[in-house]
């Protein structure tokens, strides 16, 4: 089987900068951060300047981040000309959804995309053990308590420079 080499993969093409599609992802990352990206195409922006004139322009972008669980929102200001941003998250295993938008000079806020809804990890070791794949006898009585009380995998087994005894 002939397998290509690194020039027949990419054979001169290259990625678009853009796909013409107006779009806004949101990615958990881990338990604290999420990461959303999108692509505002200059159709959208154009129609959103003339629906709201000269207060469009005023405005500042922001994303608006929801905390779909306990029902809070927050505005988070960002670049004008950016297209990815990290969000963090004050709240482990909770559903978040993003506008992005404008915040207007009369501090109103106007959405121009809406994305996905994801759900954060939670930030402990789960307390249902697949009998599949057990811990060693001497490894569940060493942690046994350590896993009900809701510590987390970093807690049990910290980094080597800092690893102490259990």
């Amino acid at each position: 089987m002939h397998l290509p080499d690194r020039h027949e993969l990419n054979a001169g093409w290259t990625l678009p900068h853009s796909y013409g599609v107006d779009r806004l992802v949101l990615l958990p990352r881990d338990p604290y951060k999420l990461y959303a990206y999108w692509e505002v195409t200059p159709q959208l922006e154009q129609k959103m300047s003339q629906l709201y004139s000269g207060a469009w322009e005023k405005g500042q972008r922001v994303l608006k981040l929801l905390n779909l669980d306990i029902g809070n929102e927050q505005l988070i200001p960002i670049e004008s000309f950016a297209t990815n941003w990290y969000l963090d998250v004050s709240e482990a295993d909770q559903s978040y959804q993003v506008h992005l938008g404008r915040k207007l000079p009369d501090d109103s806020f106007v959405a121009m995309l809406t994305s996905n809804i994801v759900r954060t990890p939670r930030n402990s070791l789960s307390s249902v053990i697949d009998p599949r794949w057990r811990m060693f006898n001497f490894w569940q009585h060493r942690y046994k308590r350590k896993i009900m009380c809701g510590y987390s995998s970093y807690d049990i087994f910290p980094a080597k420079a800092e690893r102490k005894e259990v």
